[in-house]
């Protein structure tokens, strides 16, 4: 995941971020300092601070255009979602877990204007359990964490 963002950034921005690794944590941190690159950001209806206390959502210029709208999807799948093989059920769930409910809420906005039939789980969950909703979603949004799900999934476990 780190490469591809180090990627997406670099092919847009023209820089690459620099790493840090807290092996005690296991936790890995890309950063950039560059006013440039802020301004950019802000530019794009980005803003400055913490996602929740600002109760950030999705710009409105991603859930107008369909392809941003998948790419958005597949970011925020690919950061604060999972999939994983219901052994019960004997198929692949997906779930999107995250404390803005503004966010939370664009969220199950986009993916319907998608689709998509992505169910409340909880105040901080939204689930996609149907099958054929499932599959759809992964030919479609292409979510990297997609590959280790299917594997998951194939090796019966």
């Amino acid at each position: 995941m780190q490469e591809y963002v180090n990627e997406l950034f670099r092919r847009i921005f023209n820089f690459k971020f620099k790493k840090k690794v807290y092996q005690k944590t296991n936790q890995a941190y890309l950063y950039y300092y560059n006013q440039n690159l802020i301004r950019e950001l802000l530019k794009l209806g980005l803003k400055r601070g913490d996602k929740i206390k600002n109760n950030l959502g999705i710009p409105n210029w991603i859930k107008s255009n369909r392809i941003y709208s998948k790419r958005c999807v597949r970011g925020l799948i690919d950061t604060d979602g999972c999939m994983y093989f219901c052994k019960r059920e004997r198929h692949i769930y997906i779930k999107f877990t995250n404390f803005n409910q503004q966010l939370l809420d664009d969220f199950k906005e986009v993916t319907k204007s998608l689709g998509y039939s992505f169910t409340k789980a909880n105040r901080r969950n939204a689930c996609l359990y149907r099958k054929d909703d499932v599959v759809r979603f992964i030919n479609d949004i292409k979510p990297l964490k997609a590959n280790k799900a299917i594997a998951t999934h194939k090796m019966g476990l």
